[in-house]
This record gives structure tokens, C-alpha cells and sequence, in this order.
């Protein structure tokens, strides 16, 4: 690491670590028992692929290779690593995620401590450079925008490619600029590892080498046509790097899968594209004024179905295509505002273009937003004076970004309050009214769920996951006739849906009619062989009927696929001490109150297991 000029001399980066481990703590220390919320269902908590019960490379291969988004291995492992040590505890997910945004605060600082100081500046902000440098990292660092990336678990992804992403960058320029000669290839060595890492963790960084020779123009070639030209063949092979990516990630025929995206999307290609220009110029607004009131996991954003229509979506591509002709024609005059127009929009680009993704997310804010931080620092040191009005202003807004990031990150804490208040904000959309029922079916409240579900498949009755919860609650009041219904209506759009198999076995488990239930089971297992619902209930079925060999078959194939649950713990040691095998069952009931030390069953059948074994000695 490079000697550290003036007052942030090598032997103070100490503090500037401790200072964004200090900010991170008490930014988020209050997400630690946050829940988890729509992705990270099906990317954690139901991903099977990273239920490891020991470290190996076998396991953390098909933690990479096999889960939901395998094309994001270095995430998926690093949720393997965490169900490895605690489980779904959701404490340690979030511990790593702010631990990642601390890294990419300190990363950050020292990329752009490393531009500031570049002579292409012209020594310009060099006198200052480390304490302009904290400033912009800080700033970008408390803004309540990244909650969503930092609190939101699964956008771990998005939070570990930026910070490699950053480290990358840094690792690249401080090899092109500080170091000399033969020792300079170690640094860009690892500037090419902690790139395949970020990309590793999102697709997002494949943005990275175009960023990389971006930057290498602006601050090392110096803006210059001649080095330009020179460098033609280097952009040239980007490109091709570029294609080869996109192959990697769509298959060769990328229109095609791009296209065929759509088909399950209620906006059509060209109302994205026409969307994402107003999208756009609101992720820069809100980075601006991102007051919690206008912060929200789920938007419902009005589509533009054309240029015109609405007139917003003309003034915001006039907005963008101001920022890119000022950009062009200020480049060397403002340079590190021309290189912030390219780094927002470029980052933006691969989620705010072609690709049918959901129309609008903030996390997608995070990595784009770095360079919005440095230019208002650049354009405060310029502006205020003396250095004290700076200070005095620059922390008036950082203590008041940072409240407002707690104050976010407080909805976050309770499933109801969060979903309620995506629903006030949006309220014409009907997946926050059908979570928030959810969450208020798991709180106990029936009544407000059930008028919640009635909203919500109001606003949209195609909506398969209001119909399963319209179910449950019927299910909850045993009114088993409307709840199946519900459930058949589910399987008529969606056939393969197995669980709904499970659920209407269940209900005919609570009629009594053992067999159809049974028989409910073993369909779900057709369609889902890794259904933990399905392998359980069914095996209760047999224990039930005294088919304790056959039970314990789908107990210990239940606990194969979900290891930390002590239910089929209990289960799998109550079929073995039915078939006698008392050390089996002591064995299942102990690793059952190992995972609910609460369990008062577990622990009077463990003493009872025990009494029977010393007996039996």
C-alpha cells in the first residue's frame, strides 16, 4: 500500500478502517434479526444446494454450480458457508453483508484517493486528496438508498460484486500509477483476480474491463486522441470479451432468450426501454433526496408505452442526453464529473436496458452511485469556503443521512410494518398487499390478512401466490372445501406446482382421509423429489400406521435435504424408538434439542430414551 500524503499518513489508514467499521456498526447493527423477504426464499432459505453439514469442495462446488442463480457462484457459496456455521440464523447473513459494505467504504476510499492524486488533475485536489477522498466514500457510505443492497440479504450478490468490483479498480490504477516497472504486474494480477470475483458474485461487473480502460484514459492517457487511437486494439479485444460474456451467461442465442424473457412480463421490450429512461433519472433524484418516505422494496412505477406517453419520459431522455453531451463536451474541463455521467449510466446499462428484469430496485443504485459522492465532495471543496463551512456542511449531511439509513433500516426489522408501508406506497400493486397478509397471517391476525388477500387478488386475480395464500387462510379456519379450491386453481395455471400437491394432502390429512392424503404426497415427490414437506408429511403417514421402516426412509430423506430443521429430527427418533432402536432414537432427539434447545418434547423424550437404554445395559 502506498505512502499515505499529509494528514492520513500511512499510520492513520488504522482509523480510517475503524472509522467505517464505527459508521457500519451503528448504521446497521439494528438489521441483525431483519428477516428474510422475497429473494431469499428461493436463493437461501429453500436453496438445498447450500445445506452444508461439512466443509468440502465437493459441497461448495454444488453450492456454486447448482443453486437458483448458479451464474453467481462466489455468493452462493458464501451463503453455504453461512448455513454451515449458523444455519438460518438470519444474524450471520447480515453480519457478512455489512462486513462487505465496510470493505467496499474502505476500497472506495482508496480509489478515489488514487484518482485524486492522479496527474491528470492537474494537482487540483492532490493537497487534499485523502481527506476529499474520506469524505466521498462517506458520503456514498451512509446514503439510505444501500440499505436495500446491505439489509436486504440476497443483494448480498450485488454488494460482493461492487466491492470487488471497487478493489479491482483500485488494485488496476494504483499498478498503472504508482507503482513502476516489473513490480507493477502483481498489482494487475490481482486486479484481474478480484475482477473474475466480482463477476463471480453478479453479472453486473462485466462492466468492469470497459470502466477499467475508461478510467485508464481519463487519469493516465489524459483524455488524449493519440493514446486513443493506440489503445484501439486493447477496446477492440474488450469487445470481444464482451460477446464472449454475453454468451456465457444468455447462450448463443442471447436475442432470442432476451425476447423470450418477456413473454412472462406485463410490459413489452419497448415499454422497458422507454420506462428505464424515466427509471433512470429517478435513481438520480432519489440519490439526492433519499428520504425514507420515498424508499420501497416493491414500486409500483407507471409504465411509459411510448417516447410521449407519459410526457415525463421525454423530459427524462432529454435529461440523459444533456448529461452525456455535457459529459463529452467537459470532459477535460470537468473531468471527474464526465467520468460520473459514464460511470452512473454505464453502470446502469445491463439492468436498465434490454434485459426483462423488474422495472425498478434500488440496490441497482449501489455501485453506480460512487462517483455521483466524489463529484459533490469535488464540487463542495470548490464551492465552500473556508474549509470550516465544508465541514460544517459535509456533516450536517452525513449525520442526517445516517438517520435516516436507522430509521429505513427499522422498517426492515418487523415483516408487517415493511410490507405495510410497500403497500401505502404502492398502492395499485398487488404483490405488497399479498405479503403483507402473509405476514399478518404469521403474526395471528387472520381478519386484517384476509381482507390484505382480498386486495390483493383484486388487483390482479392471476396473482398464483395470493390464490396459495387465500388458501392457507382458509386452511387456518378449517374451511377445507374453499382452501382446496383455491389450491386447484393454482395447479390449473401452474400444474408442476408441487407444494400445492402437499397442501391439499394436508387438508385431507385434517379430514381424516389418510390415504387420498397419501397419495397427494407421492405426487408432490413425483414433480419435486427434494420437497421436505412432502417427504415429512408423508412419512407421518406411515408412522402413523406403524410402517416404521418406510417412515424413517422419508425422515432421513427429509433430514438429508434440510439438516437444521429439529422437527424431523424429533420425527426420524420417534420412528426409531418405535422400532426399538433406542441408541438411533437418542442419537435424533439430542441433535433435535441441539437445534431447539426449547423443545420440551424433544428433551421428556430423550430422558425417557435414556431410562430405557440404562435399563436395557
Amino acid at each position: 500500500m502506498e505512502q499515505m500524503q499529509g494528514a492520513f499518513g500511512k499510520k492513520y489508514l488504522c482509523l480510517v478502517v475503524l472509522l467505517f467499521v464505527g459508521l457500519g456498526w451503528g448504521l446497521y447493527a439494528n438489521t441483525l434479526d431483519v428477516p428474510f423477504y422475497l429473494d431469499d426464499f428461493g436463493n437461501v432459505q429453500e436453496n438445498i444446494s447450500i445445506r452444508a453439514s461439512e466443509i468440502s469442495l465437493s459441497g461448495l462446488w454444488r453450492a456454486g454450480s447448482e443453486s437458483l442463480i448458479a451464474t453467481r457462484p462466489l455468493a452462493n457459496i458464501s451463503f453455504a458457508l453461512n448455513y454451515y456455521l449458523h444455519q438460518y440464523q438470519v444474524g450471520g447473513y447480515h453480519l457478512v453483508n455489512i462486513g462487505c459494505h465496510i470493505l467496499t467504504g474502505i476500497f472506495l476510499f482508496l480509489l478515489f484517493r488514487v484518482i485524486l492524486q492522479s496527474p491528470a488533475l492537474g494537482g487540483r485536489y492532490s493537497r487534499h486528496a485523502p481527506v476529499l477522498a474520506l469524505a466521498a466514500a462517506v458520503l456514498w457510505f451512509v446514503n439510505p438508498v444501500h440499505t436495500q443492497t446491505v439489509t436486504y440479504i440476497v443483494q448480498r450478490m450485488n454488494g460482493m460484486a461492487a466491492m470487488f468490483y471497487v478493489l479491482s479498480l483500485w488494485l488496476y490504477l494504483r499498478g498503472r500509477l504508482v507503482v513502476e516497472g516489473r513490480w507493477a504486474w502483481p498489482w494487475l494480477a490481482a486486479a484481474a483476480v478480484a475482477g473474475l470475483m466480482a463477476i463471480g458474485s453478479k453479472e453486473i461487473a462485466v462492466t468492469l474491463p470497459f470502466m477499467m480502460w475508461l478510467a485508464d484514459w481519463y487519469f493516465i492517457g489524459d483524455l488524449d486522441r493519440a493514446w486513443l487511437r493506440r489503445c484501439l486494439p486493447y477496446l477492440l479485444a474488450l469487445c470481444v470479451i464482451a460477446v464472449l460474456l454475453t454468451v456465457f451467461f444468455l447462450g448463443s442465442s442471447p436475442w432470442e432468450v432476451i425476447l423470450g424473457g418477456y413473454a412472462h412480463r406485463d410490459y413489452t421490450l419497448a415499454e422497458r426501454l422507454f420506462t428505464e429512461l424515466r427509471v433512470v433519472v429517478y435513481y438520480l433524484g432519489l440519490l439526492l433526496y433519499p428520504v425514507p418516505s420515498r424508499l420501497n422494496l416493491d414500486y409500483d412505477f407507471v409504465l411509459s408505452h411510448s417516447f410521449w406517453a407519459p410526457s415525463a419520459t421525454v423530459y427524462s431522455g432529454l435529461v440523459i442526453f444533456l448529461l452525456l453531451v455535457l459529459a463529452v463536451v467537459w470532459a477535460k474541463r470537468a473531468r471527474l464529473f464526465s467520468f460520473a455521467v459514464f460511470w452512473f449510466l454505464g453502470n446502469l446499462l445491463l439492468e436498465s436496458s434490454l434485459i426483462p428484469l423488474e422495472i425498478i430496485f434500488e440496490h441497482r443504485t449501489y455501485l453506480p452511485s460512487m462517483f455521483v459522492s466524489l463529484c459533490v465532495v469535488a464540487a463542495g471543496y470548490r464551492l465552500f469556503r473556508p474549509t470550516r463551512i465544508a465541514v460544517t456542511v459535509l456533516a450536517v449531511i452525513v449525520g442526517l443521512l445516517s438517520f435516516w439509513t436507522v430509521s429505513r433500516n427499522e422498517i426492515w426489522r418487523d415483516p408487517v410494518r415493511f410490507w405495510a408501508d410497500c403497500a401505502e406506497k404502492s398502492p395499485g400493486k398487488s404483490r405488497p398487499h399479498n405479503n403483507l397478509s402473509v405476514a399478518l397471517r404469521e403474526s395471528g391476525d387472520w381478519e386484517r390478512a384476509f381482507a390484505e388477500a382480498k386486495v390483493a387478488l383484486r388487483l390482479n386475480p392471476q396473482n398464483v401466490q395470493g390464490r396459495v395464500n387465500m388458501g392457507n387462510l382458509y386452511s387456518d379456519k378449517g374451511m377445507w372445501r374453499l382452501a382446496e379450491a383455491e389450491y386447484r386453481q393454482v395447479l390449473q395455471v401452474m400444474p408442476s406446482y408441487a407444494e400445492m400437491y402437499v397442501s391439499i394432502g394436508n387438508i385431507y390429512v385434517a379430514q381424516g382421509r389418510v390415504g387420498v392424503a397419501a397419495d397427494s404426497f407421492q405426487k408432490a415427490l413425483a414433480l419435486a423429489p427434494n420437497s421436505v414437506r412432502a417427504r415429512t408429511n408423508l412419512g407421518m403417514i406411515f408412522a402413523n400406521q406403524g410402517r416404521e421402516r418406510e417412515a424413517i426412509v422419508e425422515f432421513e430423506r427429509a433430514r438429508a435435504l434440510s439438516p437444521g430443521n429439529s422437527d424431523i429430527h424429533f420425527n426420524l427418533g420417534l420412528a426409531y424408538e418405535g422400532q426399538g432402536r433406542y441408541r438411533a432414537s437418542c442419537q435424533s432427539f439430542s441433535e433435535a434439542l441441539r437445534l431447539n434447545p426449547a423443545d420440551k418434547q424433544a428433551a421428556a423424550k430423550l430422558v425417557e430414551v435414556r431410562r430405557r437404554l440404562a435399563v436395557g445395559l
